[in-house]
């Protein structure tokens, strides 16, 4: 049976999804992740968790069509207090850039050392502090562009970091490297930015960008 194809988010969210032990889906939903996770081997086991029981439902359909729900816990809940036990990585996308950050400061003591795999709709800025403030830093990140729409991907790991108000902003991998679709994106922001009120200095870090690339 064909497996299901990632759009280009969780296809940049499984290229920063760390090779492990045990991983996490965190809002699971429909479950494509933790199918081609489990099916590439990038993740012996996964704990795929949603808080809606009918997307959960859904999820282990699939993994069984495709013979991997026995390498899979399924679980009903709320961020990491779904999980029964610590993982090596997690990831959490599909949210807005808040939900994801209040998800992360809860789950503070629970989530150990592992590796995390984000992706916010919204306020990537917001995100990307919270995970400085929660003890790690940003190791990678990625930007997808699917259905007219620009994705940021961050792989956070363990360890102190201090970001300035810039890199929070643009994210410190991204200004460094520059990757293939930041042109692109910084004029998609340059649009959306350049429509808003009380954004002049983002507008003006935006435009400086530009002119470096």
């Amino acid at each position: 049976m064909r497996m299901p194809k990632l759009d280009a988010r969780l296809q940049a969210v499984a290229a920063l999804f760390t090779p492990c032990e045990s991983g996490a889906d965190i809002g699971a939903d429909h479950g494509r992740l933790s199918c081609y996770l489990l099916a590439q081997d990038i993740c012996k086991k996964m704990f795929v968790t949603d808080i809606s029981a009918g997307s959960l439902k859904k999820a282990e359909q699939l993994l069984k069509r495709h013979d991997l729900d026995q390498r899979a816990v399924f679980c009903a809940g709320d961020g990491f207090d779904a999980l029964p036990q610590p993982v090596d990585c997690a990831a959490i996308c599909g949210m807005g850039g808040r939900t994801i950050s209040a998800i992360l400061k809860k789950a503070a003591g629970k989530i150990k050392n592992a590796d995390l795999v984000v992706s916010g709709q919204t306020e990537i800025p917001l995100l990307r502090k919270t995970i400085q403030d929660i003890g790690y830093n940003i190791a990678d990140e990625r930007i997808a562009y699917d259905a007219g729409r620009y994705y940021i991907i961050i792989l956070a790991k363990h360890g102190t970091a201090q970001y300035g108000e810039k890199e929070l902003y643009f994210g410190p991998v991204l200004m460094r490297d520059k990757p293939d679709l930041w042109k692109e994106y910084l004029q998609w922001r340059l649009g959306v930015v350049g429509q808003e009120k009380g954004h002049e200095m983002q507008l003006e870090w935006i435009k400086e960008e530009l002119e470096c690339v």
